[in-house]
């Protein structure tokens, strides 16, 4: 990439799936250190973003030609509002070139209470999301067609670091799906126990049952609002 007297060479993602779950935590922690919306904040914003997900420093940034640099804000825009269905095996190319096929708990609705803790513990807060999405996804060890077995969990630490380098599309599409699972199963769970309650008894669970599925849908819905003010605040018409 060219300008007066200067070359610069860099990688614009122009897929969601070219960018980083740690890139991305790294840009949210960005937004969410401007404290109000201005044109200059704006502007600074959409200069980290070249920095977090094209390897640009600022000083490059500000050498840009401004029609390649607005081009570039916008591949950056459109990999970031494409749509993320679930993605269940995903590869991994480790720094000796050897490959590794990571899957997702292949049953969520059997998943075991220590996973389903670690999980939901995690998965609210982005600086941990590599640690929810170690929980979600390990190695396969076996596999017949679209059947899979894989790692048994040994805690999230085990292959946390590794997790913050997994393609962002396959960390959101999965954030998604646990959501959703998660709501049927504290619904399934709170039928079934106040089947087996009085009449008062009911009435307390219901109440504290609905205080905190409200703390955690509200907390949810924070993110994905936080996620869509993420991408309005890197738009090329700026």
């Amino acid at each position: 990439m060219m300008s007066e007297n200067i070359t610069l060479e860099l990688s614009v993602p122009t897929r969601m799936s070219d960018i980083k779950l740690e890139q991305y935590q790294k840009y949210l922690k960005v937004v969410d250190g401007v404290e109000q919306e201005s044109e200059e904040s704006v502007n600074f914003v959409n200069l980290k973003a070249l920095e977090i997900f094209c390897g640009l420093q600022l000083k490059e940034s500000y050498k840009l030609p401004l029609s390649e640099f607005g081009g570039i804000i916008e591949d950056l825009s459109s990999a970031l509002a494409e749509k993320t269905p679930l993605v269940k095996r995903f590869w991994f190319r480790g720094d000796n070139g050897n490959e590794v096929e990571f899957g997702m708990i292949p049953d969520l609705n059997n998943m075991s209470f220590g996973e389903y803790v670690d999980l939901d513990k995690y998965i609210s807060d982005w600086s941990n999301m590599h640690k929810a999405m170690a929980v979600l996804f390990r190695p396969i060890t076996k596999k017949r067609k679209d059947l899979y077995d894989i790692e048994e969990y040994e805690g999230s630490d085990k292959y946390a670091d590794y997790m913050r380098y997994m393609p962002l599309n396959v960390a959101l599409g999965a954030i998604v799906f646990f959501y959703r699972l998660g709501m049927k199963l504290s619904k399934h769970t709170m039928d079934y126990s106040l089947n087996h309650m009085t009449t008062d008894q009911r009435s307390q669970v219901e109440k504290m049952f609905l205080e905190r599925s409200g703390v955690g849908i509200n907390q949810f819905m924070h993110l994905l609002d936080q996620m869509s003010q993420d991408l309005i605040k890197l738009p090329g018409s700026h």
